[in-house]
């Protein structure tokens, strides 16, 4: 076998990376873990069997087991495939490896802002704890008492339980809530809680690759999030930028210091900054490609994706345009349930295919199926992108929440 590229954990915008790397005649081999109970739905949550020359599940002599195929390199697909993609890089492929001594802070997201903070780039002040009056003597110590907060796991994805707390409020409940409830994702409880100055802005999602730690824009991204009871964590639509110099080159120049103190120095990232008042200040990072069907929406804004500059990468040595393009507005927008029920009209979103910008929908359900009350990107039930004139895709939007208003989920408490 040609020398193959290993994929661990090719779910989500993972899915991607095995074709685009046929596509250039380099086999790919994927790492799997055990499925997990998630009531989850949505883009590339099973692994693509088809797509690759051999599947492995995850075992303890993993790098053993591999070292025989020489792989060109090892990339992780989803969110949980990135400590183990940290390890076999730097058992296998170490020239190809981000800094080992920083694993644990490329995904822990406190450990991002200590080394900001040892790196002196800026941070948010930060603390990790399982003790309720830890937290009460941080407050005070750092000033923080009267400031607006965020409450989150120290580990996690697709914004599943973070709280965000007006100044002054009640953080414990949820704290508490936090160390007592599993993960949306994982079912795993935190064993601590990260608390945190909140960061008052425009958020930004940075998409960028790295060789040989030279860090390249690929995707600019900007937020839109609605709120509900105590979370602002409602997506209500993204729009892919274009990388304006002099409006975004403070971003992107923030966004290559963090990736410098995080020690990513090969693959892909997605960076979430907060652009404030006093500069950019980071949420957190990714060290894999953004999730969902970010690489499709990509491409059409720009021409290329993160999978294809992996591609590049990988095959190459770097990419093969160090400039960015952009070609065309392109804005998903995220479909929401009212409540936790059952859907009963699923046809109501027939209409979506008369929107002239339509680029494509992504709806993860049909009549029958009980949808969770949407509070955050998981609990989100569908997405339909729009991409072309701008102008255009706002006025295809707000037909869009013409439509979803005609959805009936059947509440049946």
């Amino acid at each position: 076998m040609k020398r193959p590229i290993v994929i661990v954990d090719p779910r989500s915008s993972g899915t991607e990376l095995a074709p685009a790397f046929k596509a250039r005649g380099i086999p790919a081999i994927a790492i799997t873990f055990p499925s997990t109970k998630s009531d989850h739905r949505g883009f590339g949550t099973e692994v693509q069997n088809s797509d690759f020359a051999e599947v492995i599940p995850n075992q303890p002599d993993l790098a053993e087991v591999l070292r025989k195929y020489n792989p060109l390199a090892i990339i992780p697909g989803a969110d949980a495939g990135v400590p183990l993609a940290d390890s076999l890089s730097a058992a296998l492929t170490p020239d190809l490896a981000n800094d080992p001594k920083r694993t644990l802070h490329r995904t822990h997201k406190a450990h991002m802002q200590e080394a900001l903070a040892e790196a002196g780039v800026p941070y948010l002040k930060t603390l990790n704890t399982d003790s309720e009056s830890a937290v009460t003597a941080w407050l005070h110590e750092n000033d923080l008492v009267d400031t607006p907060l965020i409450v989150k796991p120290p580990i996690s994805a697709g914004s599943d339980k973070v709280f965000h707390i007006p100044a002054g409020a009640d953080w414990k409940k949820a704290f508490h809530h936090i160390l007592s409830e599993p993960s949306f994702l994982t079912g795993k409880i935190s064993e601590t809680v990260v608390v945190q100055e909140q960061a008052l802005g425009t958020e930004f999602a940075v998409g960028t690759v790295s060789a040989n730690g030279q860090h390249y824009p690929v995707h600019l991204i900007r937020y839109t999030k609605a709120s509900t009871e105590d979370r602002k964590t409602v997506y209500d639509h993204v729009e892919f930028l274009d990388f304006n110099q002099e409006a975004y080159g403070e971003l992107f120049e923030y966004t290559k210091q963090v990736l410098d103190a995080l020690g990513i120095r090969w693959g892909a990232a997605h960076t979430e900054v907060m652009l404030t008042a006093k500069g950019p200040r980071l949420i957190e990072t990714g060290a894999r490609m953004l999730g969902g069907p970010t690489v499709g929406f990509a491409r059409e804004a720009t021409g290329s994706s993160q999978a294809d500059k992996l591609v590049e990468i990988y095959a190459d040595g770097d990419v093969a345009n160090k400039d960015f393009v952009f070609k065309k507005t392109v804005m998903p927008f995220f479909l929401r349930s009212p409540a936790a029920g059952t859907i009963a009209n699923s046809e109501a979103l027939e209409d979506v295919h008369m929107l002239p910008t339509l680029l494509k929908p992504f709806i993860w359900f049909k009549n029958g199926d009980i949808v969770p009350h949407t509070v955050d990107y998981l609990t989100s039930i569908g997405i339909i992108a729009l991409s072309g004139d701008r102008d255009k895709v706002f006025s295809d939007y707000e037909r869009i929440r013409v439509i979803e208003a005609k959805l009936v989920v059947q509440n049946h408490k």
